[in-house]
């Protein structure tokens, strides 16, 4: 059976959705973070935090979850945020408010080179947590061990990379399925 879109994928908007990713990390820049009024669903509106990036024209709708996330890899400035590059995923939301049953988290920035754990209060709730480096991390060699033939990463990575060109993908007829940001959102 063929996987179709998903209720997200058929319903784009202007703001980033999780089911949007495609099971997938996304990494950004940031450009701007701005403060709208957005409706909140029950008749009337609400500040929101809005983040721009440089890769697409959909905002992020960030929640303080997120947020504190920013702050503890840039600090309280949101004006020092645009520039910065942040990874965000799609986790299942265990709150039940999204209607996919996903939301987008903060996983890390490839701007970090070792984990970033830190206490947030969100509400009553003090939380850990921890931010990834997602950065491309130099591989480290293979040795077979039946063989005893050490691999090379750089020549596995462009077997790779002709092997992912190669594929097409048959709905597209025959184009080739890329995965970039700006085609994930």
């Amino acid at each position: 059976m063929t996987k179709g879109l998903s209720f997200d994928q058929l319903y784009p908007g202007k703001y980033i959705k999780a089911g949007e990713f495609k099971g997938k990390d996304v990494t950004l820049t940031v450009t701007s973070v701005e403060r709208e009024m957005l409706s909140n669903g029950a008749g009337g509106e609400e500040g929101a935090a809005i983040v721009s990036f440089k890769e697409t024209e959909k905002q992020f709708v960030m929640n303080k979850t997120n947020g504190v996330c920013f702050r503890a890899l840039w600090g309280d400035d949101s004006g020092e945020w645009a520039g910065h590059k942040i990874t965000l995923h799609a986790v299942k939301d265990e709150s039940g408010l999204s209607e996919s049953g996903l939301c987008i988290r903060v996983k890390g920035s490839p701007e970090i080179d070792k984990p970033l754990k830190f206490r947030a209060h969100l509400g009553r709730k003090v939380v850990t947590q921890t931010l990834v480096p997602t950065g491309k991390q130099k591989p480290a060699r293979a040795v077979d061990t039946d063989t005893g033939e050490v691999s090379d990463p750089a020549e596995e990575a462009e077997e790779f990379a002709a092997f992912d060109e190669a594929l097409t993908n048959e709905r597209n007829d025959g184009a080739v399925d890329r995965v970039a940001a700006e085609e994930l959102i």
